[in-house]
């Protein structure tokens, strides 16, 4: 491949890289979460101040020293390039949030995902200019790289409005608090009184496992649903919810549960 044709695409090798970079790692910490937790808390609050970062990084630490790689040097092999990435992520990380927040704690707490964030970029970026037939093709049709900036928002298309529709119980441990909140409100309603608890327990994997042995109670009050679940025998004996969490009553009654199984 000739320099012209890769310089063309260095630029939009690199955007998509650190897509995928920021992608990756919020997967891979979102999964960290679920298998200590049970549940990806606060993992909105992760992926909001990762963008805004990585966003800073691009544009300073990253456009202009990617411009001016020399992509015939040896460092761009797969092998070695991701981990001098990582420590330069690593780096710019530490800079940009210790310089913001003078925190060394903070930078402590989320050094790992910088690195993480810094190897998968490497190994993308190495990988993808290594391609001499992506390289060609985007040098051919060059608005075909309108794709590849526009990868971060079909990904959060995909994640934050997608997944939430077609696999909603898939995706509830590992989504956002208010994605999970929104899938709560949308599975309630479709359950009755008389109905099994486990259908409703495996739509919401986790949410509702203190309820066990068939029997359990369940009360919450979110932004804009609220709801009241009793369950005997393995049903449900009262199920309440509205739209209106300031005028409801999601007063427990204990006698409900304690009615003998017939």
């Amino acid at each position: 491949m000739t320099t012209l044709k890769l310089n063309s695409a260095k630029q939009t090798f690199g955007f998509f890289s650190i897509t995928v970079a920021w992608t990756l790692m919020n997967l891979l910490y979102s999964i960290y979460l679920v298998s200590v937790d049970g549940k990806a808390d606060d993992i909105g609050v992760v992926i909001f101040w990762s963008g805004l970062f990585i966003a800073i990084a691009w544009v300073v630490f990253i456009i202009y020293p990617l411009n001016r790689l020399d992509h015939a040097k040896q460092i761009l092999k797969p092998h070695i390039f991701p981990f001098i990435t990582a420590i330069y992520g690593a780096l710019t990380y530490s800079v940009i949030v210790g310089g913001l927040f003078r925190s060394l704690d903070l930078v402590i707490m989320f050094l790992p995902l910088a690195l993480l964030t810094g190897f998968i970029f490497g190994l993308s970026y190495s990988l993808l200019v290594r391609s001499s037939k992506l390289v060609d093709f985007l040098y051919r049709k060059p608005l075909t790289k309108i794709i590849f900036f526009l990868s971060p928002a079909i990904i959060l298309f995909f994640v934050f409005w997608v997944l939430p529709t077609v696999a909603p119980s898939l995706i509830f441990r590992y989504t956002t608090d208010e994605n999970r909140d929104k899938i709560i409100q949308q599975t309630i309603p479709k359950f009755k009184v008389g109905d099994n608890i486990e259908p409703l327990k495996n739509a919401l994997p986790g949410y509702l496992d203190h309820i066990v042995n068939g029997r359990g109670n369940m009360s919450a009050s979110m932004e804009h649903f609220a709801f009241v679940l009793q369950v005997n025998c393995g049903k449900i004996i009262r199920l309440e919810y509205s739209t209106n969490p300031t005028d409801f009553d999601n007063t427990i009654y204990g006698k409900l549960q304690d009615q003998p199984c017939p």
